[in-house]
Formats: structure tokens, sequence, C-alpha cells
């Protein structure tokens, strides 16, 4: 894995990434590529003049993010890329925002503060005002620079993982869970609440009674990175 951020701390990063390397072992190749995509990208957009403060945010959350997805993951007994998934998608799953932020920061922000306003879930406005949502031209910038289709799939659906015909837990789901969990960002509609549906998702795949665990477990990621 490769850090070279300047703005950004890679040491929450970099020290995840090799607790899991010791855990469950070594990244496969093609997920390290997709992980190093997502660093460079963070890397470019810090010359696009973007609010620091906005950016320190986006990474903080895609990490932390990244990493409580691989410990529900792995608490869920997937095979080794599957917890690497996790651990990728979850980094990765708001790309589309530092897109969109190193497009047109002002209108991309406008539309954040209207769908905080409304109470709306973004997506919903991203597609009225910008024509596609953060997940969706995330996923596209990804899909040109190969990064594999599981990947794509978790930062398409990161917010409605329903959407995505599956009967069992995925790392799909984990990223789900960790991402309104972690309640940080620049645009978290739940704030570490699950809505109804997300309720009855959980309920379907058997694992609602596991939440108190996560919850605890983001509550340490949180006070150790403190």
């Amino acid at each position: 894995m490769t850090t070279e951020l300047s703005i950004l701390d890679t040491d929450e990063l970099e020290n995840y990434f090799h607790v899991l390397t010791a855990q469950i072992g070594p990244i496969p190749f093609h997920l390290e590529s997709s992980l190093n995509i997502g660093v460079e990208v963070f890397t470019l957009s810090e010359g696009f003049g973007l609010s620091t403060t906005t950016l320190q945010s986006l990474w903080c959350h895609s990490v932390r993010t990244g990493y409580l997805a691989s410990l529900i993951a792995k608490h869920q007994q997937v095979d080794q890329c599957s917890v690497w998934q996790a651990f990728v998608g979850g980094l990765l799953h708001d790309i589309g925002m530092v897109i969109f932020l190193a497009q047109q920061p002002q209108v991309f922000m406008a539309v954040v503060d209207l769908a905080q306003c409304r109470g709306q879930e973004l997506g919903t406005i991203e597609k009225n005002i910008l024509g596609t949502t953060h997940g969706e031209s995330g996923t596209q910038f990804l899909a040109h620079w190969g990064v594999p289709l599981e990947i794509q799939t978790i930062v398409t659906f990161h917010d409605q993982p329903f959407q995505v015909p599956h009967s069992g837990f995925c790392p799909l789901t984990a990223v789900f869970i960790a991402n309104v969990l972690e309640g940080g960002g620049i645009a978290q509609d739940a704030d570490g609440v699950l809505g109804w549906e997300s309720e009855a998702y959980l309920l379907r795949l058997g694992i609602w009674d596991d939440l108190p665990r996560w919850q605890g477990w983001m509550r340490e990621i949180s006070h150790l990175s403190v």
C-alpha cells in the first residue's frame, strides 16, 4: 500500500492495514491496486483548492468506515478476500463525493446543504440536480480504472444495499452498516441511526442482534483515534 498524502493523516489507515494483514493475511493484489487508486484520488484532490476541513472529514470517515466494515465482515467469518473487499469498499464508498468536490465544489456543497435542510436522502437531491449520485459517479470513475466489479457494486449501493439481490451477508452489507454507524463525513443522512428499511434489511439477514456489538466497536475506534 502506498500513501503520499500531505494534509491528510495516513497513520490511521496504515495502522488498520497492518492490523488486518497480521490477522487475516495479505491483501490480494487486485484489491491493493484499488486501494492505491483511492488514496491517489484523495492525493490529487489536494491540488484543487478544496476546503482542508471538508477533505479531512471525508478522508477520516472513509478510513474508519473501511476498518469497521472489515471488522464486521471478519466477525461474520467470511473469507479473507471478502474481508479485504469490505475494507477497500469502505475506503472508496464516498469517492464520488471527492470527484464532485473536485469538479464543482460549490454546487455539490449546496446540494449537501439542501439535502440536510429538507431532511431528504442525499442521493435523491443529487439525482435531481446533478443528474447522478455520488455512488454512481464514483463507480463510473472506478470502472474506468479497472476496479473489480465487487468494489463497484459496494460504491454504487453503499446507501441502499437492499436494491441488490442477495440472500446473505456480503461485503456490501458490512460497508452499509459501517457507513451508517461511523456517522461522519460531510453528508451523512442517518448520523449513526438506522431507519426502518435498514432495520428490515438486517432482520432479513439475521444479523440485527449483532448491532450493539458493532456500535461498541465504532465507539472504540473513535476513542482510540482521538
